[in-house]
């Protein structure tokens, strides 16, 4: 019997693989297995991360560039060194419109995330794959604390790490300080750290930097021109790329509004305001002396070191000196640009721009212990803030008249004498071709508006009264060449100048540095200043350990001139303090009496003003000048009225600093001269001088002590005074026949009567009228006949006793 087929409706159909209940055990199996695969993985391959995570200090994430004490010699704190210009202040202090614009241009889950923004790298991962290039940043607020709080990138390149490799330890380090820290925490740290652009470090810095106004009172146009720095301030500041920074504003302001922080409208009100800056930046209390201590710190103990503050810095700043220079500078220099002659540009109306040196009045003083090197004052020019450049470091200048002891350093040194004569005559000014071909060469070196020339003088008389074209002959008998070497023996940078007469004048120029280390040499026996000048003795850092601590050695030094020669150049120098170009510094100085010497130098063309000292310790220099070339201060702008003031008045605040005198060495021996002559003084050397109080026209003793280098003390004797051949005085005798005729006047008589001592009783006196007979006081001598209405001295004679004749 045949068997019929099975229904369709009774056939059981099998069911799907998705349905059947083993398969979803296998798969929740093989995910299970999958996920445990991973962590397993990822924790092996992220462990090296999260452990380097975990070896940052976060106690030091709120940690900025500490301030380094700078203390002067006697331990009082100078000021402060700051290497970023920044201002810590409170969360408090910002407003919200800036929280908001943060949000929107560089983290906007910031309040929702843990530290790293999983949404915001896949963003950044879509815009990489369907633009090309990264659109957006996936860097959360946290990240980039992390990574500007601790060195990342130096330690990746430490440990040779990929970029990838560090962004890892930066995402696990960010996750950890979201544990530890609040959100307000964290805005507050990193608003206080990151860079703004323009040398501005934190929102405060960066909002008086840029609007001139305190963070809480910016607009939120102005919040939102700040936020759009971040991505890259120094190309988007405003100061450097308006444009740019506009641009990069609009952005912030347009992501503001895709998250309801503004209006549709708003936004495009705000992306057509232009950007209106005010800046008034934060003054770091920098100066050019805190620049030259942060240099040298550098330079002991690195860049690093530098950056990160802390330190307790001793120098050898005398802070009074230092102040009384500063004020004392500012005084020149405003009395300068108030002169009716001044025609430049004021410091009052000075308005920075960018990358150029101010044009107005500068100046710079320099005080050196020139015993050590150590640097007791710095002024290194008018304003840091708008003329970083150092000139006591950067600049060098024309000396001008100041380079004139240098001139007579090489003469002495090749045999001349302070007693040698030269011709102060006028001289034609093509024979030295400054200010000009024709005319006469000026004589602005003795620093007075009426110059006269004196015919032949001496040596000395040339030096201490600045004798232009009398120190041109000197330089031109002594030889350019050897003038030139012997400038170069002080440190000059003279060694390949061209060989010209102007030379003699002060043309080249040197820096202020350079000639107060030259001008020590004339205090210390020929040897010049220490090479190497220097402020910082001792350096502590923050845990009070010594970081650095100056060794006691000799300092280097050159010998430049025999110490013959620089006590001939000292002792003309004081002259000139007396009766020459410096004269009346003297009745100025609180150091009695100044065991020191000092010079004046003034350019031909009135630019530049120098004034050059020293006592037994210390030396000093002042420069007031312009920049640029080719400024004239003032017309008569002479270093007299101006630099010599500032110098003395620096001087005064360090009289502390007198030391000894400057000591006579042996091979110097001393003989009288005549002034007029230069040769060896007589009894009848006298010479005519004019009372400065009364403008009458006396007579003095034209002798007086010279100093000579052993061996060349034996000259003639005078022959202007006392005869009209020179006489050798080894020759021991004197012939009186060849005594010249004494230039005197006839003898007149000035009574009718004898006056004066009566040896032969030609005039018989009665007791009742003896007359009251006068006499000059003093010794009489050879030019009594010179009657110049000297004060005279009356007195009664006695009667003279009778005359008898006794007979034979």
């Amino acid at each position: 019997m045949s068997q019929s087929p099975k229904s369709p409706r009774t056939k059981r159909k099998k069911p799907r693989f998705y349905k059947r209940k083993g398969f979803w055990l296998t798969l929740v199996l093989l995910g299970a297995l999958a996920v445990g695969i991973g962590w397993v993985a990822a924790e092996r391959f992220t462990r090296p991360y999260r452990e380097r995570a975990e070896e940052y200090d976060l106690k030091l994430i709120d940690k900025v560039e500490l301030p380094s004490i700078i203390l002067g010699r006697d331990g009082g704190e100078i000021g402060r060194i700051f290497v970023q210009n920044r201002s810590v202040i409170s969360i408090d202090e910002v407003p919200e419109n800036f929280i908001e614009a943060l949000r929107a241009g560089e983290d906007k889950r910031f309040f929702k995330h843990d530290g790293v923004d999983f949404f915001g790298i896949a963003r950044a991962a879509k815009d990489w794959f369907s633009e090309g290039e990264a659109v957006s940043g996936a860097s959360t607020i946290t990240q980039q604390l992390a990574r500007g709080a601790f060195d990342l990138e130096g330690d990746r390149k430490k440990y040779g790490e990929s970029s990838i490799e560090r962004k890892l330890v930066e995402v696990f380090l960010a996750m950890r300080i979201e544990k530890r820290y609040r959100k307000a925490d964290i805005l507050e740290f990193y608003l206080n750290r990151i860079y703004f652009g323009s040398g501005f470090y934190g929102i405060r810095s960066a909002s008086l930097g840029y609007f001139g106004k305190e963070p809480i009172e910016l607009s939120q146009l102005e919040c939102a021109t700040i936020v759009g720095l971040i991505k890259n301030p120094t190309w988007l500041s405003p100061l450097n790329s308006p444009e740019a920074c506009k641009n990069a504003r609009n952005m912030v302001i347009t992501r503001m509004a895709g998250l309801d922080m503004v209006t549709e409208a708003e936004a495009a009100r705000m992306r057509t305001s232009p950007i209106d800056l005010n800046p008034k930046p934060l003054q770091r209390g920098t100066s050019h002396l805190y620049e030259r201590i942060a240099d040298e710190i550098r330079e002991l103990l690195g860049n690093e070191a530098l950056a990160a503050g802390g330190f307790t810095i001793r120098t050898t700043i005398d802070s009074r000196v230092q102040r009384a220079a500063e004020q004392a500078l500012e005084k020149a220099l405003l009395k300068a640009e108030a002169h009716p002659g001044y025609v430049n540009s004021k410091r009052a109306d000075f308005k920075k721009t960018k990358d150029a040196l101010p044009e107005y009045l500068q100046g710079a003083v320099l005080m050196v212990d020139h015993r050590s090197g150590e640097v007791i004052a710095h002024v290194g020019g008018r304003d840091y803030a708008d003329a970083p450049f150092d000139v006591i470091e950067l600049g060098r200048r024309p000396l001008g008249t100041a380079f004139h002891p240098i001139l007579y350093a090489a003469a002495f040194e090749s045999g001349k004498t302070p007693a040698d004569t030269v011709e102060d005559e006028a001289m034609d000014n093509r024979a030295v071709m400054v200010g000009g071909r024709e005319g006469i060469l000026g004589e602005w070196g003795m620093e007075t508006p009426k110059p006269r020339y004196e015919g032949q003088i001496t040596c000395r008389r040339a030096l201490e009264s600045s004798k232009v074209a009398a120190s041109v002959r000197v330089a031109n008998d002594v030889g350019l060449d050897k003038v030139v070497a012997t400038a170069s023996a002080f440190g000059l940078p003279m060694e390949n100048v061209e060989l010209l007469p102007r030379i003699a004048v002060g043309w080249e120029s040197a820096s202020l540095k350079d000639m107060v280390r030259a001008y020590a040499a004339f205090a210390r026996g020929g040897k010049t200043g220490p090479k190497k000048q220097w402020i910082v003795s001792s350096v502590r850092d923050a845990d009070d350990l010594v970081r650095f601590q100056r060794p006691v050695i000799q300092p280097e030094r050159q010998q430049a001139i025999s110490d013959a020669t620089a006590f001939q150049i000292h002792s003309i120098l004081q002259g000139g303090m007396e009766r020459g170009s410096a004269m009346g510094v003297l009745d100025q100085l609180q150091e009695r009496p100044f065991s020191g010497a000092g010079k004046s130098g003034t350019t031909q063309d009135f630019s530049d003003n120098w004034f050059l000292g020293y006592n037994g310790r210390i030396s000093c220099g002042v420069w007031i000048g312009f920049l640029q070339d080719g400024k004239t201060i003032y017309e008569g702008a002479f270093a007299k009225d101006l630099a010599m003031p500032v110098w003395t008045e620096t001087m005064n605040a360090a009289v502390a600093f007198s030391g000894r005198g400057v000591p006579q060495p042996t091979s110097i021996v001393e003989a009288q001269v005549c002034r007029v002559s230069g040769q060896q003084s007589t009894p009848y050397c006298y010479e005519m001088f004019e009372d400065p109080e009364t403008g009458v026209p006396r007579s003095r003793p034209a002798a007086i002590k010279e100093y000579f280098r052993m061996g060349t003390e034996n000259i003639p004797y005078c022959t202007i005074h006392s005869g009209s051949t020179p006489v050798d005085p080894a020759a021991g005798v004197m012939d009186l026949s060849e005594l010249a005729v004494i230039d005197t006047s006839p003898v007149r008589p000035k009574e009718p009567t004898l006056v004066g001592i009566d040896p032969f009783h030609s005039v018989q006196i009665s007791a009742e009228n003896a007359p009251k007979t006068r006499f000059r006081s003093g010794q009489i001598n050879v030019l009594d006949s010179f009657d110049l209405e000297e004060a005279d001295q009356s007195f009664d004679l006695p009667r003279p006793r009778r005359l008898e004749i006794l007979p034979d």
